[in-house]
């Protein structure tokens, strides 16, 4: 139990070979994708507890849709279970503009592989931009992705100052 904690723990880092090396061990670990690595804590060199290759198998599914009444997205999906997720926005707002890396958000599916969450999008509000959700998580877990078109938060609403003309004050 505790080295699966341990394990979860270092895999939730997303600095790992930084913290790998800033404990004076980076000469025993294979700088690898999905290496996971447990330190122990105490002393300055740090201790190796365990060290894996988190390598699941399967692939994530996802949806989105934009919340009715605010400047958000709602992800739902599937993936394997207690696997990380990274789920990760990105802004295409013109042909001129590079794309833009909105936000990324982290989230752990649970038993059954569940996972959902609720994601701002106050960068890329901007009505007509092509937000793309990317889905990722562990090496051998095949990836996803998703589209949009970001409408206004709250469509099909009849707002008398946006009439043309204004009403009279």
């Amino acid at each position: 139990m505790r080295t699966t904690l341990v394990l979860t723990t270092a895999l939730m880092l997303s600095s790992l070979s930084a913290l790998a090396a800033g404990a004076g061990i980076s000469s025993t670990l294979p700088s690898r994708p999905g290496n996971v690595v447990g330190l122990r804590p105490g002393g300055s060199a740090g201790t190796l507890v365990a060290q894996s290759n988190a390598v699941a198998h399967g692939f994530i599914s996802l949806v989105a849709r934009q919340v009715q009444g605010a400047e958000a997205i709602d992800v739902e999906g599937s993936a394997p279970p207690n696997a990380p997720v990274t789920i990760t926005l990105l802004a295409t707002v013109s042909t001129d503009v590079p794309t833009i890396v909105v936000s990324r958000h982290d989230v752990i599916t649970d038993v059954n592989g569940r996972f959902g969450a609720i994601i701002p999008i106050a960068s890329a509000y901007e009505r007509g931009t092509i937000l793309k959700i990317v889905a990722t998580s562990l090496p051998g877990i095949i990836p996803t992705s998703a589209q949009l078109v970001i409408n206004a938060p709250n469509a099909g609403a009849n707002v008398p100052l946006e009439q043309t003309p204004h009403p009279a004050r």
